[in-house]
Protein backbone atom coordinates (compact mmCIF):
# COMPACT_ATOMS: atom_id res chain seq x y z
CA UNK A 1 0.00 0.00 0.00
CA UNK A 2 2.90 2.35 0.74
CA UNK A 3 4.33 1.90 -2.75
CA UNK A 4 0.92 2.50 -4.28
CA UNK A 5 0.41 5.68 -2.29
CA UNK A 6 3.87 6.93 -3.17
CA UNK A 7 3.22 6.37 -6.83
CA UNK A 8 -0.11 8.16 -6.82
CA UNK A 9 1.34 11.19 -5.07
CA UNK A 10 4.20 11.43 -7.57
CA UNK A 11 7.05 10.71 -5.15
CA UNK A 12 8.43 7.69 -6.99
CA UNK A 13 11.98 7.89 -8.33
CA UNK A 14 11.35 6.30 -11.72
CA UNK A 15 9.91 7.76 -14.91
CA UNK A 16 6.50 6.79 -16.17
CA UNK A 17 6.41 5.94 -19.90
CA UNK A 18 3.62 7.34 -22.00
CA UNK A 19 0.83 5.14 -23.24
CA UNK A 20 2.01 5.70 -26.81
CA UNK A 21 5.42 4.21 -26.00
CA UNK A 22 3.81 1.18 -24.38
CA UNK A 23 1.48 0.62 -27.33
CA UNK A 24 4.38 1.14 -29.76
CA UNK A 25 6.51 -1.55 -28.15
CA UNK A 26 3.55 -3.94 -28.19
CA UNK A 27 3.07 -3.18 -31.88
CA UNK A 28 6.74 -3.91 -32.56
CA UNK A 29 6.51 -7.20 -30.67
CA UNK A 30 3.59 -8.27 -32.88
CA UNK A 31 5.50 -7.55 -36.12
CA UNK A 32 8.57 -9.65 -35.33
CA UNK A 33 6.83 -13.02 -35.68
CA UNK A 34 5.41 -12.47 -39.20
CA UNK A 35 8.78 -11.14 -40.36
CA UNK A 36 10.58 -14.17 -38.91
CA UNK A 37 8.17 -16.60 -40.59
CA UNK A 38 8.67 -14.89 -43.95
CA UNK A 39 12.11 -16.52 -43.97
CA UNK A 40 10.56 -19.99 -44.04
CA UNK A 41 8.03 -18.91 -46.67
CA UNK A 42 10.90 -17.71 -48.85
CA UNK A 43 12.82 -20.98 -48.58
CA UNK A 44 9.64 -23.00 -49.19
CA UNK A 45 8.94 -20.94 -52.30
CA UNK A 46 12.46 -21.59 -53.59
CA UNK A 47 12.29 -25.35 -53.04
CA UNK A 48 9.03 -26.69 -51.65
CA UNK A 49 10.21 -30.32 -51.68
CA UNK A 50 13.27 -29.53 -49.60
CA UNK A 51 12.03 -26.74 -47.32
CA UNK A 52 8.25 -27.05 -47.41
CA UNK A 53 8.22 -28.93 -44.11
CA UNK A 54 9.62 -25.88 -42.29
CA UNK A 55 6.29 -24.07 -42.74
CA UNK A 56 4.58 -26.73 -40.62
CA UNK A 57 7.04 -26.08 -37.78
CA UNK A 58 7.39 -22.32 -38.17
CA UNK A 59 5.50 -21.68 -34.90
CA UNK A 60 7.90 -23.91 -32.98
CA UNK A 61 10.97 -22.40 -34.67
CA UNK A 62 9.78 -18.91 -33.75
CA UNK A 63 9.01 -19.96 -30.17
CA UNK A 64 12.59 -21.26 -29.87
CA UNK A 65 14.08 -18.11 -31.38
CA UNK A 66 11.82 -15.88 -29.28
CA UNK A 67 12.79 -17.79 -26.14
CA UNK A 68 16.52 -17.22 -26.67
CA UNK A 69 15.95 -13.59 -27.66
CA UNK A 70 13.72 -12.68 -24.71
CA UNK A 71 15.91 -14.57 -22.22
CA UNK A 72 18.95 -12.62 -23.39
CA UNK A 73 17.22 -9.25 -23.02
CA UNK A 74 15.57 -10.10 -19.70
CA UNK A 75 18.90 -11.24 -18.31
CA UNK A 76 20.87 -8.21 -19.50
CA UNK A 77 18.30 -5.41 -19.61
CA UNK A 78 15.36 -6.50 -17.40
CA UNK A 79 13.10 -6.03 -20.43
CA UNK A 80 11.79 -7.75 -23.51
CA UNK A 81 13.38 -7.02 -26.88
CA UNK A 82 10.65 -4.59 -27.95
CA UNK A 83 10.74 -2.81 -24.58
CA UNK A 84 14.51 -2.39 -24.85
CA UNK A 85 14.13 -0.98 -28.36
CA UNK A 86 11.96 1.83 -26.97
CA UNK A 87 14.24 2.45 -23.98
CA UNK A 88 11.97 0.80 -21.41
CA UNK A 89 12.58 -1.80 -18.74
CA UNK A 90 10.57 -3.75 -16.19
CA UNK A 91 10.79 -3.04 -12.48
CA UNK A 92 9.30 -4.89 -9.58
CA UNK A 93 6.68 -3.23 -7.42
CA UNK A 94 7.00 -5.86 -4.70
CA UNK A 95 10.83 -5.89 -4.40
CA UNK A 96 11.30 -2.35 -3.11
CA UNK A 97 14.18 -3.44 -0.89
CA UNK A 98 16.35 -4.33 -3.92
CA UNK A 99 15.95 -1.10 -5.90
CA UNK A 100 12.95 -2.53 -7.74
CA UNK A 101 15.09 -5.20 -9.44
CA UNK A 102 13.22 -8.11 -10.96
CA UNK A 103 13.46 -11.32 -9.00
CA UNK A 104 14.42 -14.59 -10.70
CA UNK A 105 10.81 -15.72 -10.35
CA UNK A 106 9.52 -12.59 -12.08
CA UNK A 107 12.04 -12.99 -14.91
CA UNK A 108 11.01 -16.61 -15.38
CA UNK A 109 7.33 -15.69 -15.36
CA UNK A 110 7.99 -12.90 -17.87
CA UNK A 111 9.90 -15.27 -20.14
CA UNK A 112 7.15 -17.90 -20.07
CA UNK A 113 4.44 -15.36 -20.94
CA UNK A 114 6.55 -13.72 -23.66
CA UNK A 115 6.96 -17.13 -25.32
CA UNK A 116 3.53 -18.65 -24.73
CA UNK A 117 1.33 -15.68 -25.68
CA UNK A 118 2.41 -15.40 -29.34
CA UNK A 119 2.73 -19.18 -29.70
CA UNK A 120 -0.80 -19.91 -28.47
CA UNK A 121 -2.25 -17.06 -30.54
CA UNK A 122 -0.56 -18.35 -33.69
CA UNK A 123 -1.79 -21.91 -33.08
CA UNK A 124 -5.37 -20.79 -32.44
CA UNK A 125 -5.31 -18.66 -35.60
CA UNK A 126 -4.26 -21.74 -37.58
CA UNK A 127 -6.99 -23.83 -35.97
CA UNK A 128 -9.54 -21.18 -36.91
CA UNK A 129 -8.37 -21.04 -40.53
CA UNK A 130 -8.58 -24.83 -40.73
CA UNK A 131 -12.09 -24.67 -39.33
CA UNK A 132 -13.13 -22.12 -41.96
CA UNK A 133 -11.65 -24.36 -44.67
CA UNK A 134 -13.86 -27.20 -43.45
CA UNK A 135 -11.07 -29.42 -42.12
CA UNK A 136 -12.90 -30.15 -38.86
CA UNK A 137 -16.07 -31.64 -40.34
CA UNK A 138 -15.14 -35.09 -39.06
CA UNK A 139 -16.52 -35.47 -35.54
CA UNK A 140 -13.47 -36.92 -33.79
CA UNK A 141 -11.96 -36.01 -30.44
CA UNK A 142 -8.95 -34.15 -31.89
CA UNK A 143 -11.12 -31.84 -33.97
CA UNK A 144 -13.52 -31.29 -31.07
CA UNK A 145 -10.65 -30.29 -28.78
CA UNK A 146 -9.37 -27.78 -31.34
CA UNK A 147 -12.86 -26.30 -31.73
CA UNK A 148 -13.17 -25.96 -27.93
CA UNK A 149 -9.77 -24.26 -27.82
CA UNK A 150 -10.95 -21.77 -30.44
CA UNK A 151 -14.07 -20.93 -28.40
CA UNK A 152 -12.15 -20.64 -25.14
CA UNK A 153 -9.49 -18.42 -26.71
CA UNK A 154 -12.13 -16.12 -28.23
CA UNK A 155 -13.66 -15.62 -24.79
CA UNK A 156 -10.21 -15.06 -23.25
CA UNK A 157 -9.22 -12.64 -26.01
CA UNK A 158 -12.43 -10.63 -25.61
CA UNK A 159 -12.00 -10.40 -21.84
CA UNK A 160 -8.31 -9.53 -22.20
CA UNK A 161 -9.12 -6.76 -24.71
CA UNK A 162 -11.71 -5.13 -22.46
CA UNK A 163 -9.46 -5.53 -19.44
CA UNK A 164 -6.55 -4.04 -21.39
CA UNK A 165 -8.60 -0.95 -22.26
CA UNK A 166 -9.66 -0.66 -18.62
CA UNK A 167 -6.02 -0.76 -17.46
CA UNK A 168 -5.01 1.78 -20.11
CA UNK A 169 -7.66 4.17 -18.81
CA UNK A 170 -6.49 3.67 -15.22
CA UNK A 171 -2.88 4.16 -16.30
CA UNK A 172 -3.37 7.41 -18.20
CA UNK A 173 -5.58 8.78 -15.42
CA UNK A 174 -2.78 8.01 -12.90
CA UNK A 175 -5.01 5.72 -10.88
CA UNK A 176 -2.75 2.72 -11.48
CA UNK A 177 0.91 2.14 -12.22
CA UNK A 178 0.22 -1.12 -14.12
CA UNK A 179 -0.25 -0.44 -17.86
CA UNK A 180 -1.40 -4.00 -18.65
CA UNK A 181 -3.16 -6.76 -16.70
CA UNK A 182 -0.26 -9.18 -17.25
CA UNK A 183 2.19 -6.78 -15.63
CA UNK A 184 -0.28 -6.41 -12.77
CA UNK A 185 -0.36 -10.19 -12.44
CA UNK A 186 3.44 -10.27 -12.14
CA UNK A 187 3.64 -7.19 -9.84
CA UNK A 188 5.72 -5.27 -12.37
CA UNK A 189 5.51 -2.02 -14.25
CA UNK A 190 7.51 -0.26 -16.96
CA UNK A 191 9.89 2.64 -16.61
CA UNK A 192 12.68 4.25 -18.62
CA UNK A 193 15.95 2.36 -18.64
CA UNK A 194 19.22 4.05 -17.80
CA UNK A 195 21.76 4.18 -20.61
CA UNK A 196 24.08 1.19 -20.62
CA UNK A 197 27.74 1.99 -21.15
CA UNK A 198 29.53 -0.16 -23.72
CA UNK A 199 33.16 -0.41 -24.69
CA UNK A 200 33.52 1.65 -27.85
CA UNK A 201 34.73 0.17 -31.12
CA UNK A 202 37.84 2.38 -31.01
CA UNK A 203 38.71 1.02 -27.56
CA UNK A 204 38.31 -2.55 -28.80
CA UNK A 205 40.54 -1.80 -31.81
CA UNK A 206 43.09 -0.21 -29.49
CA UNK A 207 43.07 -3.38 -27.37
CA UNK A 208 43.59 -5.45 -30.52
CA UNK A 209 46.54 -3.27 -31.55
CA UNK A 210 48.12 -3.44 -28.09
CA UNK A 211 47.62 -7.19 -27.81
CA UNK A 212 45.25 -6.93 -24.84
CA UNK A 213 42.18 -8.08 -26.79
CA UNK A 214 40.64 -11.00 -24.87
CA UNK A 215 38.04 -13.64 -25.69
CA UNK A 216 35.66 -11.73 -23.43
CA UNK A 217 36.11 -8.66 -25.64
CA UNK A 218 35.47 -10.81 -28.70
CA UNK A 219 32.29 -12.23 -27.21
CA UNK A 220 31.24 -8.71 -26.23
CA UNK A 221 31.84 -7.50 -29.79
CA UNK A 222 29.78 -10.36 -31.28
CA UNK A 223 27.00 -9.69 -28.75
CA UNK A 224 26.90 -6.01 -29.67
CA UNK A 225 26.85 -6.83 -33.37
CA UNK A 226 23.97 -9.25 -32.84
CA UNK A 227 21.88 -6.84 -30.77
CA UNK A 228 22.54 -3.92 -33.13
CA UNK A 229 21.51 -6.05 -36.11
CA UNK A 230 18.26 -6.99 -34.39
CA UNK A 231 17.54 -3.38 -33.47
CA UNK A 232 18.24 -2.20 -37.01
CA UNK A 233 15.95 -4.93 -38.31
CA UNK A 234 13.26 -3.82 -35.87
CA UNK A 235 13.68 -0.22 -37.03
CA UNK A 236 13.29 -1.36 -40.64
CA UNK A 237 10.10 -3.25 -39.74
CA UNK A 238 8.68 -0.18 -38.01
CA UNK A 239 9.58 1.95 -41.01
CA UNK A 240 7.81 -0.44 -43.40
CA UNK A 241 4.72 -0.45 -41.15
CA UNK A 242 4.73 3.33 -40.98
CA UNK A 243 5.13 3.61 -44.74
CA UNK A 244 2.26 1.20 -45.39
CA UNK A 245 0.02 3.16 -43.01
CA UNK A 246 0.90 6.57 -44.43
CA UNK A 247 0.97 5.38 -48.05
CA UNK A 248 -1.46 2.49 -47.96
CA UNK A 249 -1.86 2.56 -51.74
CA UNK A 250 1.90 2.30 -52.34
CA UNK A 251 3.89 -0.87 -51.81
CA UNK A 252 7.66 -0.44 -51.60
CA UNK A 253 8.25 -4.02 -52.73
CA UNK A 254 5.68 -4.04 -55.53
CA UNK A 255 6.64 -3.88 -59.19
CA UNK A 256 5.58 -0.74 -61.08
CA UNK A 257 2.07 -0.96 -62.52
CA UNK A 258 2.23 -1.29 -66.31
CA UNK A 259 0.30 1.25 -68.38
CA UNK A 260 -3.22 0.38 -69.46
CA UNK A 261 -3.41 -1.33 -72.86
CA UNK A 262 -4.44 0.81 -75.80
CA UNK A 263 -7.85 0.25 -77.36
CA UNK A 264 -7.41 -1.64 -80.67
CA UNK A 265 -8.92 -0.20 -83.85
CA UNK A 266 -11.15 -3.27 -84.14
CA UNK A 267 -12.81 -2.38 -80.83
CA UNK A 268 -13.26 1.28 -81.74
CA UNK A 269 -15.52 0.51 -84.69
CA UNK A 270 -17.86 -1.49 -82.40
CA UNK A 271 -18.26 1.34 -79.88
CA UNK A 272 -21.94 1.43 -78.84
CA UNK A 273 -22.83 -1.33 -81.32
CA UNK A 274 -23.35 -5.06 -81.18
CA UNK A 275 -20.51 -6.59 -83.26
CA UNK A 276 -22.93 -9.17 -84.69
CA UNK A 277 -25.98 -7.15 -85.80
CA UNK A 278 -24.16 -3.77 -85.83
CA UNK A 279 -27.04 -2.13 -83.97
CA UNK A 280 -27.40 -0.72 -80.48
CA UNK A 281 -27.33 -3.73 -78.12
CA UNK A 282 -30.70 -4.96 -76.88
CA UNK A 283 -30.32 -6.44 -73.40
CA UNK A 284 -26.58 -5.62 -73.35
CA UNK A 285 -24.52 -8.69 -72.50
CA UNK A 286 -20.73 -8.86 -72.15
CA UNK A 287 -18.43 -11.84 -72.54
CA UNK A 288 -16.22 -12.03 -69.46
CA UNK A 289 -13.34 -13.58 -71.41
CA UNK A 290 -13.02 -10.71 -73.93
CA UNK A 291 -15.07 -7.76 -72.64
CA UNK A 292 -17.03 -7.14 -75.83
CA UNK A 293 -20.74 -6.26 -75.46
CA UNK A 294 -23.45 -7.84 -77.62
CA UNK A 295 -27.20 -8.21 -77.81
CA UNK A 296 -28.19 -11.07 -75.56
CA UNK A 297 -30.00 -12.98 -78.31
CA UNK A 298 -27.21 -12.42 -80.84
CA UNK A 299 -24.38 -13.65 -78.63
CA UNK A 300 -26.36 -16.50 -77.09
CA UNK A 301 -26.91 -18.10 -80.49
CA UNK A 302 -23.25 -17.58 -81.51
CA UNK A 303 -21.94 -19.05 -78.26
CA UNK A 304 -24.13 -22.13 -78.58
CA UNK A 305 -23.06 -22.74 -82.18
CA UNK A 306 -19.39 -21.68 -82.25
CA UNK A 307 -18.35 -21.69 -78.56
CA UNK A 308 -16.15 -18.61 -78.92
CA UNK A 309 -16.18 -14.80 -78.93
CA UNK A 310 -17.01 -13.69 -82.49
CA UNK A 311 -14.52 -10.79 -82.38
CA UNK A 312 -11.48 -12.23 -80.58
CA UNK A 313 -12.12 -15.94 -81.19
CA UNK A 314 -11.37 -16.61 -77.51
CA UNK A 315 -13.12 -19.80 -76.28
CA UNK A 316 -16.30 -18.94 -74.38
CA UNK A 317 -19.45 -20.57 -73.05
CA UNK A 318 -22.84 -19.52 -71.73
CA UNK A 319 -21.50 -19.18 -68.17
CA UNK A 320 -19.17 -16.41 -69.41
CA UNK A 321 -22.08 -14.16 -70.39
CA UNK A 322 -22.68 -11.22 -68.04
CA UNK A 323 -25.91 -9.22 -68.22
CA UNK A 324 -25.26 -5.46 -68.08
CA UNK A 325 -27.86 -3.22 -66.45
CA UNK A 326 -27.34 0.12 -68.18
CA UNK A 327 -29.64 2.98 -69.07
Amino acid sequence: MAERGAYLTGTTNYGKPTLFEIVAQESLASTIEPAFKKIFSFFATCNVDKYGWTLEWSDEFYALFNGFLQKFYLKNYDASFSETFYGLKRISISNTNTANKLSDKQKLCSLILLILNPYIKSKIDKFELDKIDGKYLNNNWKNNIKIYFIKIYKIYNLMHSFLGIYYYLLYISKRSFYPTPLLRFMSMTLTYSAGTEFTSISELLSKWKNGTFTTHDGAHLIQRGFTRSLELGAFFLQFINWWNQENFNVNLLALPVPPAPTVPDKAKKYKGLCPICMKKPKIPTAIAISGYVYCYQCILIKIKIEGKCPVTNYPAKEDDLIRLYVD
